[in-house]
């Protein structure tokens, strides 16, 4: 591969004066990265102080190291491109790749980013991409393009790059400890926008920061010697051009070409008199220099100032209305004269010149100039963001093209999962006059997809209105159904149920009705006072539904959200797990069949509350894997969280809190329609663990992500958790407020189900209550869940209900109702957990009847399940329960399968099951060092050196449960012969 041509403003003679500190620590952070200690390097300072020259530093000591150097700068004009910092900085790189180049760089994940870098476009909506996901994929596009050499990535400006842009950044200087990589970046301060929270992250990130000052007097004399050889030793002109522009290099290079002009045009006494350097004299002063160089040259800088950064010397001269020739003669004289930094692709030598010339345009000329520009650009065949861009800055215009580029922005902005920017395109294409209504439908419908997307509260009018508009069925649904599933995703599900409801009236083919029906019943599930009114609306429809034949996607999505709300509500559980496995299958059929996710997510749930929780983790898994390869990380996300609740009511606390984590981080990236069940579920597992600071760090952010009156019923997992480590903590009214709230909530749905919250709500606040002497009340509450757990059918359930019920018998804890709390949790599908738990008490009630040796074989036992189940202070319950028995029990597991954290098992799954450093990397959104160091505590701890020694332990350890692994997730799918 061809070495990099060095920057054109290195030839400049200017030296580089006081900068050896900076230059060092470039010099470090570069040659760090070369050897694969990835280093972000940000220098920060004023306009002028010297910020681009240090950049052009770090080009050279890039190359003489042996690393390819990559360029971009942000521009004030261009802000709205999503990802075009970005795109800027790879593409050139990727156009001069060859196929075989190009195939490395996008293998793996980052396939998903290769779209992004090519222009054509033919979907006809405009489809939300998933922004981590791209974030992601550009990540893996950076390490793939590293492996060949190192790279040195240089970006100016940033302040005035998009908001992707800096959020890619920023997730990659957050993961270069294992690339060869070296970003060095720089911020121009006391600039608005520099006053951002994404640069200020940028900022906190840097491995250094650099902060050059101003030259001093010494410098000052140094630097006006060479560009002022006529002056002579005059100390005095030293003295005075340091107090006008203070040390600044730019604004004395601009001082020294003052002076030089008046000697050129053989002004007397030319340096005895400093000029102004105020920024406004400074604009005066570029005009002037310019405006020497004649007509083409001032011609040239006005479209180069409005074309933006690196535009070519063709796209510019036509925009001048100059021949070719002329403006390569102009270019050359301005790049002389130190107002260009290159000829051929033509940038200004400092932003100031540039800010200067475009700032001397009058507005309405402005606007004329940059319609122009998108035309010159259109013809060129430019990439139509950038046509798009000159277009929001033009004279208004309803041509054709503006429409088109308009549109065609707005999707390759939601391509990259930046909504808000679709939405401005969007916004500014519907001030246009269309002849066909429906474009402006068309227009209407992808504005308020995006307004959705993007949390704004528009879109369901814009939706009214497209509909008003459009007359084919398909289209009317299209845009109704995107709309809804938009909303329900990020979390507004309010917003959702009407629009489904509409959709559901409004269309004949049944079909397409039942699909609106499903996301309907989706939305109601989470609205208070809803679930019912949905419940007679989907029993009315199965009813009508054929008994003996196969039933199509959309009557199986009717038929799962039957079962969903009769496994919340009704007992039976048994059957209800039944009907929703025959018409979920494997749950990635109907999937990919109807795009309904948020009915896949319930249908889980569901099978968890029924008591089917091994069914639920397998056809989970299997959508995991499927959402994966697809690389939707938001339905990933929404999976997770019904896997982290299928893997706890297992007894998984481990498995649980990484699926709880990774729905956590789900959040991040947009994903919004069942928090705070998340933290949650996370908080369970830390108070499990013992961890209890965590926890409350946990509820806490819980209590900041509390829904709305409409959506308050998600609200029961923050005050079930919160409930839960209060009554660690010994504060009984505290949680037995917070129980009776979590019944209050969902009685008034209706969720009769006791199961719901994983652990019996109703026992937990009667324990809180014996606590506080209303025993009573306590007993009252125990019996309803024992009650209810016998009516659904759930052995879990019971087990725990009966061992509540045992420890507030009087005078002493009911050994008879232990016991039967164990022997009903042998029989549940698996409850190590709770039958832990159980052991616990009924061996330290046996232990205080005399019967010490039974005491410590029933703690022995409950030892190693709460071992097993990684509930750390479940164990240490057991643990010093033995010791009182006068056991001596085994010391904690410091060595071997059960010493693997979470995160270590998952990985050692992965790793047995073939994948490599990379590809679990890409899978979990981890680094590859990360991947690396857990690889390493795994053979650690397993005393092991090789993939077939953890093949061989893993599969030894089959003898006891757990997770399924990916290859016997599988559910066959079966017809529904007869519904319940």
């Amino acid at each position: 591969m061809a070495t990099p041509e060095r920057p054109t403003r290195a030839d400049v003679p200017a030296p580089l004066l006081e900068r050896g500190r900076e230059v060092e620590a470039i010099t470090r952070a570069v040659r760090s990265g070369a050897r694969g200690n990835g280093q972000m390097l940000l220098i920060e300072g004023p306009s002028g102080i010297g910020k681009s020259r240090l950049l052009i530093a770090a080009h050279h000591i890039g190359v003489d190291v042996g690393a390819e150097v990559l360029t971009t700068s942000g521009g004030e004009l261009e802000q709205d491109f999503p990802l075009g910092l970005v795109l800027r900085l790879l593409e050139t790189r990727l156009t001069r790749a060859t196929s075989a180049e190009r195939d490395a760089a996008f293998r793996g994940h980052a396939a998903l980013a290769e779209p992004m870098l090519h222009r054509t476009l033919h979907e006809t909506t405009t489809a939300l991409t998933d922004q981590f996901v791209l974030l992601h994929s550009l990540y893996w596009l950076i390490a793939n393009l590293a492996e060949e050499r190192p790279l040195v990535l240089i970006a100016d400006d940033l302040q005035w790059g998009d908001e992707l842009s800096l959020r890619f950044l920023l997730y990659l200087t957050q993961r270069l400890g294992d690339l060869p990589v070296t970003i060095v970046g720089a911020v121009r301060t006391g600039d608005p926008a520099a006053e951002n929270e994404l640069v200020a992250r940028l900022t906190l990130q840097a491995s250094h920061t650099l902060q050059p000052t101003e030259l001093s007097r010494d410098g000052v004399k140094k630097l006006l010697h060479t560009l002022l050889p006529d002056a002579g030793e005059n100390d005095v002109l030293v003295e005075e051009s340091w107090t006008a522009t203070r040390g600044n290099p730019f604004l004395l290079r601009e001082l020294a070409t003052a002076m030089n002009s008046r000697a050129a045009v053989g002004a007397p006494d030319p340096y005895d008199a400093v000029p102004d350097t105020a920024p406004e004299s400074v604009t005066r002063s570029v005009m002037l220099r310019i405006a020497r160089l004649g007509d083409d040259a001032l011609a040239l800088t006005r479209a180069v100032a409005v074309l933006g950064t690196s535009t070519s010397l063709t796209s510019a001269a036509e925009l001048a209305g100059l021949d070719y020739a002329d403006a390569t003669i102009a270019a050359e004289r301005l790049t002389a004269a130190q107002i260009f930094a290159d000829e051929a692709k033509l940038s200004f030598y400092h932003p100031m010149i540039r800010a200067a010339v475009y700032r001397k345009l009058p507005s309405h000329e402005r606007a004329r100039l940059h319609l122009e520009a998108a035309t010159v650009l259109l013809a060129a065949d430019a990439d139509m963001n950038e046509v798009a861009v000159h277009v929001m800055r033009g004279t208004p215009t309803d041509a054709e093209w503006a429409h088109s580029a308009l549109h065609s922005a707005a999707k390759s902005a939601a391509r990259k999962g930046a909504p808000r920017a679709a939405a401005r395109y969007l916004r500014r294409a519907l001030t246009m006059k269309y002849d066909d209504p429906r474009q402006h439908a068309n227009l209407l419908i992808d504005l308020g997809i995006m307004e959705a997307a993007a949390g704004e509260a528009n879109s369901l009018g814009h939706l009214e209105a497209a509909l008003d508009l459009i007359d084919e069925s398909e289209e009317q649904a299209r845009a109704m159904h995107a709309l809804g599933q938009t909303l329900f995703r990020y979390g507004r599900p309010a917003e959702a149920l009407p629009v489904f409801r509409r959709g559901a009236d409004t269309f004949t083919d049944r079909e397409l009705a039942l699909r609106f029906e499903a996301g309907y019943m989706a939305s109601a599930t989470y609205l208070a006072d809803h679930p019912h009114e949905a419940h007679k609306r989907v029993s009315a429809l199965a009813a009508t539904f054929p008994s003996h034949a196969a039933l199509s996607s959309a009557e199986r999505l009717l038929v799962l959200h039957l079962g969903v709300f009769r496994a919340m509500c009704e007992p039976r559980s048994a059957d209800h797990g039944e009907l929703v496995l025959r018409a979920l299958g494997d749950g990635v059929t109907l999937w990919r069949e109807t795009s309904d996710g948020m009915t896949i997510t319930h249908a889980i749930l569901a099978l968890t509350w029924c008591g089917r929780a091994q069914d639920a983790a397998k056809v989970a898994g299997s959508v995991l894997t499927d959402a994966r390869m697809r690389g939707d990380s938001l339905i990933f996300a929404e999976i997770s969280l019904a896997r982290s609740m299928a893997m706890y009511a297992l007894g998984r606390v481990s498995e649980a809190m990484v699926d709880a984590q990774t729905a956590i981080l789900g959040m991040k990236r947009g994903w919004n329609s069942t928090v705070p069940a998340p933290q949650g579920l996370m908080a369970y597992c830390l108070i499990d663990r013992g961890e209890l600071e965590q926890a409350a760090e946990v509820v806490h952010d819980a209590e900041m992500q509390l829904r709305s009156r409409e959506t308050r019923t998600l609200n029961v997992w923050f005050y079930m958790a919160r409930g839960r480590l209060r009554l660690v903590h010994g504060d009984n009214v505290g949680a037995a407020d917070d129980f009776l709230r979590v019944g209050n909530l969902l009685e008034a749905n209706g969720f009769h189900n006791p199961g719901y919250m994983l652990v019996p709500w109703r026992s937990l606040a009667g324990l809180a209550l014996h606590a506080v002497g209303k025993t009573d009340a306590a007993t009252e509450l125990m019996d309803r869940d024992i009650e209810l757990a016998r009516e659904f059918g759930l052995c879990s359930t019971l087990g725990s209900a009966l061992r509540y019920r045992a420890l507030i018998a009087s005078p002493n804890p009911d050994i008879a109702l232990f016991e039967e709390s164990a022997t009903v949790l042998e029989s549940a599908e698996s409850a190590p957990l709770e039958m832990a738990r159980t052991l616990i008490e009924l061996g330290s009630a046996q232990r205080r009847a005399g019967r010490k040796v039974r005491s410590r074989e029933t703690l022995r036992k409950a030892l190693d399940l709460a071992h097993y189940s990684g509930a750390t202070a479940v164990e240490q319950q057991a643990h010093q329960e033995l010791l009182v028995s006068g056991a001596r029990p085994r010391r904690p597991v410091l060595r071997g399968l059960n010493a693997l954290t979470p995160s270590e098992e998952r990985i050692a799954g992965l790793l047995a099951d073939g994948m490599t450093t990379r590809s679990i990397a890409e899978t979990l959104y981890l680094t590859m060092s990360t991947v690396e160091w857990h690889r390493r505590n795994i053979y650690r701890k397993l005393d092991i050196d090789s993939r077939e020694a953890l093949r061989t332990a893993l599969d030894d350890a089959t003898k006891t449960p757990q997770i399924l692994r990916a290859d016997e997730r599988q559910t066959d799918s079966q017809s529904l012969d007869n519904i319940p």
